[in-house]
């Protein structure tokens, strides 16, 4: 199935939160890099993905730096205590010199809208994201990462290395054109954190949501 027919899939079987999981298969799709996935060595991060329990820290859902072996027995018990979710065994990212949240909404005056600003446990101790309509081009995009605050942090702050600004502004650009094309579909998309690494490595989205639109919106937008 394309990345559209999954989305019309899940919101025809009811779904309206879709797991990490879930969403980070579908987003990897798109070209959103992801952790390796059931990693031969660790340091691992072990999770149980659930729809019921989106904020899975507040569950005891989340377990850092174990071993592969560690992480297989973490998520048994998880799953032992929370029926029904779906274990993920991911790398853990060590690399990063910034984290960064990207999200996306509908907007009831402007319609698709992105968001991107300093991500992690900054986004609770600073308000700081940059917000444009959706969809935003590349040069949009680094705009957004050239104001504000964050741009600091990204620059590199205190003798840290710069990191890699211009794969956060290419996926910016390309979460906010495929919102876009299906807010139909959804209603809202939130990675947080994407661990940004230094200047030209790369980047990775650890952490992913997706929230359908109700099928009854949907038909509105139809009509």
């Amino acid at each position: 199935m394309t990345p559209r027919e999954t989305l019309e899939h899940w919101q025809r079987a009811g779904r309206r939160v879709v797991h990490e999981a879930d969403a980070k298969d579908l987003l990897q799709r798109i070209g959103v890099p992801v952790p390796t996935r059931d990693p031969a060595e660790g340091p691992c991060v072990a999770k149980l993905c659930h729809d019921d329990y989106p904020h899975k820290s507040d569950h005891g859902l989340v377990r850092l730096g174990l071993s592969p072996q560690e992480a297989a027995q973490a998520t048994a018990e998880m799953s032992a205590r929370i029926p029904g979710g779906t274990p993920l065994i991911e790398a853990m990212e060590n690399n990063a010199v910034a984290e960064w949240i990207i999200g996306c909404k509908r907007d009831d005056t402007f319609g698709p809208i992105i968001l991107a600003g300093p991500g992690g446990i900054l986004v609770e101790l600073i308000d700081a994201a940059e917000i444009r309509l959706a969809p935003a081009e590349p040069q949009t995009a680094e705009a957004m990462l050239n104001s504000g605050p964050g741009a600091k942090l990204l620059a590199g702050l205190r003798g840290a290395k710069p990191a890699d600004s211009a794969a956060l502004a290419d996926l910016i650009s390309r979460i906010s054109v495929f919102f876009a094309e299906n807010a139909d579909l959804i209603s809202e998309i939130e990675i947080n954190p994407v661990m940004v690494r230094a200047d030209t490595k790369g980047l990775i989205a650890a952490d992913a949501l997706i929230v359908l639109a109700p099928a009854a919106e949907k038909r509105e937008h139809d009509t």
